[in-house]
C-alpha cells in the first residue's frame, strides 16, 4: 500500500467520522472557513432551536405541529415556495402555532446550476409565497449547498444563511436510535437542530421527535425558533 493511498484512506475515514458523528469540537473550523453561515448561536441562555426542512407537507407537517404543541415547543420551518403555494392552509397552521417560517428556495432542487438572476428570482418567489415581511429573514439553501456569490445575494436581500450543528441526515433514512442519539449528543445552549418534515418518508424523524424534546427538557433546555435564538443573542450582547 502506497503512502498516498494510506493518506487517502485516513482522510476518508476522518471525513466519515465527522459526517456521521458530528463532533462539536470541529464546528469551530467550519465557522472560521464560512463565517457568514450560522451553525449555532453563542448564548448563555438555555435555548436550542428546532428546524424542519422541505415542507409544507399535508400529512407530516401537521403531525410535527401536534407534537410540538404538546411539548410547548417552537420551531422554524424552512419551506419550499412551490409547496407553500400548494398547501397554504398548512403554512397558516405553522404560523398559528407560533412557529417561524424560513426560505428554502422555490423548488426542491440545488441552487448550484442556477445563474445569479435565477437564484434571486427563486428567492423572491419563495419570499412572496410565504408572505415573509420580517426584517430579519432566514434562508437555508437546499441540501445546505450554495455558491458564495449566491449567499452574498441572499444577504443583500436581508437574509441570514442558517445551517445547524445537530443534523442526523434523516433524508438518508437512518434508524430512529441514531437520530435520537446524534441530536441528544449535540444539544447545548445555542444549538440548531435540522430535521425534515417534507421528505418522502419522515416517519423516523417524527418518531424520534418526542425523545429529542424530552432529552432537552431533562437538561433544562427550551426549544425555540431560530429567530428567537438570534434575538436572545442580541439581547445578551446589548447587556454587555
Amino acid at each position: 500500500m502506497t503512502a498516498g493511498l494510506v493518506v487517502f484512506i485516513t482522510l476518508l475515514g476522518i471525513a466519515l467520522v465527522v459526517f456521521w458523528i458530528e463532533p462539536l469540537g470541529v464546528l469551530g473550523v467550519f465557522e472560521k472557513v464560512t463565517p457568514n453561515i450560522i451553525y449555532r448561536v453563542r448564548t448563555e441562555r438555555p435555548l436550542v432551536a428546532l428546524s424542519f426542512d422541505d415542507g409544507p407537507h399535508p400529512e407530516f407537517t401537521p403531525q410535527v405541529l401536534e407534537i410540538l404543541m404538546r411539548s410547548d415547543a417552537r420551531a422554524t420551518f424552512f419551506l419550499i415556495g412551490e409547496r407553500a403555494l400548494q398547501y397554504p392552509d398548512v403554512v397558516s397552521r405553522i404560523r398559528a402555532g407560533g412557529h417561524e417560517v424560513g426560505n428554502h428556495y422555490f423548488s426542491n432542487g440545488a441552487t448550484l446550476l442556477d445563474s445569479d438572476a435565477e437564484f434571486a428570482v427563486n428567492l423572491e418567489k419563495t419570499e412572496n409565497a410565504l408572505g415573509m415581511s420580517t426584517r430579519r429573514k432566514l434562508f437555508r439553501p437546499p441540501g445546505g449547498l450554495a455558491w458564495s456569490r449566491q449567499l452574498r445575494i441572499a444577504r443583500a436581500k436581508g437574509y441570514a444563511c442558517v445551517l445547524g450543528c445537530a443534523y442526523p441526515h434523516d433524508p438518508m433514512r437512518p434508524p430512529v436510535w441514531y437520530i435520537e442519539w446524534l441530536i441528544a449528543k449535540n444539544l447545548r445552549p445555542g444549538s440548531i437542530v435540522i430535521l425534515h418534515d417534507g421528505i418522502s418518508d419522515p416517519r423516523r424523524s417524527i418518531q424520534a421527535l418526542p425523545h429529542i424534546l424530552c432529552a432537552g427538557r431533562e437538561r433544562g433546555l427550551q426549544f425555540v425558533s431560530i429567530g428567537e435564538l438570534l434575538q436572545a443573542k442580541r439581547e445578551q450582547t446589548d447587556k454587555k
